[in-house]
């Protein structure tokens, strides 16, 4: 969705500088207004950032033979499942989980750190902060910390 435009408004960019051309949307129901007929395959990125509409949107391209392939992180900050992505990987044919590796030690990173001033979030901290590198860091389980 259009809430994390930090590298660009009409492209998907990567933290390596990999980009690709893209139509931003508001919320779940733009991509039913926005999606041109003839359009086999939908990309949708950060699909942690979606109302729960996106399920039924999803489910519905899914039944007129659309491809969907949706990117974004399972888990938020504190290590909970995030958004709609617990129930979208549920009903998804194909799951493929990525790592990032943890800036520590160098395992496989699956938590997502969020750093504000030097220092992990509080718990209590919202949800929801766009950030970069500056912000969020990839962590294994065991140097992941989130304060109480």
């Amino acid at each position: 969705p259009a809430i994390d435009n930090r590298f660009s408004i009409v492209e998907v960019v990567s933290h390596n500088g990999g980009k690709i051309e893209a139509i931003p949307v508001s919320c779940s129901r733009e991509i039913l207004e926005k999606l041109k007929k003839d359009v086999k395959v939908i990309g949708i990125d950060e699909g942690q950032f979606f109302d729960t509409e996106v399920i039924k949107i999803i489910r519905d391209l899914i039944k007129q033979d659309k491809i969907v392939i949706v990117a974004g992180l399972d888990m938020d900050f504190r290590g909970e499942p995030f958004g709609p992505m617990p129930e979208l990987m549920a009903m998804a044919d194909e799951v493929l989980k990525l790592h990032a590796i943890c800036v520590i030690c160098g395992d496989d990173a699956t938590m997502t750190q969020r750093i504000i001033n030097g220092k992990p979030a509080h718990y209590s901290d919202p949800t929801i902060l766009i950030g970069a590198e500056e912000k969020y860091e990839a962590r294994c389980r065991q140097h992941h910390e989130v304060i109480e």
